[in-house]
């Protein structure tokens, strides 16, 4: 039962005078300005764009009956019990596609970020709490597809691998870690069209060698010394890089003479040993040429 309205209170107007009291200092009836659009309910875009429409923060009424310490909090609280609903459906979620198609299969739907398609079926379990019978029967077909093109692409590639051409490593790699300790960061033998660097250490393709023919990458050398050429990879370029590793020192030396520029920096050669040589003085003793 509410307070009884006392003698005092008839010193201020009667609109004025709180009909519930809530936990706080406030109360319910009073109304708090809407800061977005200063409480007039309508915005405009200023002298630059002339237009004027309803405040959407208020919708247009220009004040809120709760303050924005409340408005926030009680936000917190929808936004904590959304999250923790949507953390419960991913957990049944899981659940029910590991016992469709294993660990394995669930982490490749979570991993299918380039498919809009599951990407928006694990949205919709997130709000549900579960995939219906026809979209479990989608990511089972799929991943059963997934899996097929696995397999023909791992027999691709082993075949492709073992009638890849083979590279003597030894010298280029010996001329690649000279430069490497001479403090050249990022070392490219040129030779022809080719361009030949070293793989990042911390990435998968560690210990090989990547190969570009004209400026664009036409595969690479594994440690193995097997060189797996893209499809789009000239046929020649196989070859070619035989010939360098049957003997560097010619063919670098040939590069120079036919194109005027070190096969080790790039730059053009102007020194009389070093267009005789084909090799810039620097990079004979950096590289260890």
């Amino acid at each position: 039962m509410s307070d009884p309205i006392s003698f005092a209170d008839l010193e201020v107007p009667f609109d004025q005078i709180p009909t519930k009291k809530t936990t706080g200092e406030f109360a319910k009836n009073i109304q708090f300005p809407c800061a977005k659009c200063a409480g007039q309910g309508t915005v405009s875009g200023g002298y630059l764009r002339p237009w004027k429409g309803k405040c959407f923060a208020c919708n247009g009424k220009g004040f809120f009956m709760t303050s924005a310490a409340d408005r926030a909090a009680a936000k917190g609280k929808r936004i904590l019990k959304k999250e923790k609903t949507q953390a419960k459906n991913a957990d049944k979620t899981k659940t029910q596609v590991v016992e469709a198609i294993g660990e394995a299969g669930y982490a490749w739907l979570v991993g299918a970020t380039w498919s809009e398609f599951y990407q928006e079926l694990l949205g919709k379990a997130k709000q549900y709490g579960e995939l219906s019978e026809r979209q479990l029967a989608a990511v089972v077909s799929g991943y059963a597809k997934q899996q097929a093109r696995d397999v023909v692409r791992a027999t691709e590639r082993a075949e492709r691998t073992a009638s890849a051409p083979s590279i003597e490593l030894v010298r280029i790699r010996e001329l690649l870690d000279n430069a490497l300790g001479n403090s050249i960061k990022k070392p490219i033998l040129r030779c022809g069209d080719l361009a030949i660097s070293i793989a990042p250490v911390t990435g998968t393709n560690a210990g090989s060698l990547y190969v570009k023919d004209a400026g664009n990458y036409a595969g690479k050398i594994t440690s193995e010394g097997k060189f797996l050429a893209v499809r789009e990879a000239r046929a020649e370029v196989g070859t070619e890089l035989q010939v360098l590793a049957a003997d560097p020192l010619a063919a670098l030396s040939a590069h120079g003479h036919k194109t005027g520029q070190c096969s080790c920096c790039g730059r053009a050669l102007t020194e009389a040993t070093s267009v005789k040589l084909g090799i810039g003085p620097i990079c004979r003793e950096k590289w260890g040429i």
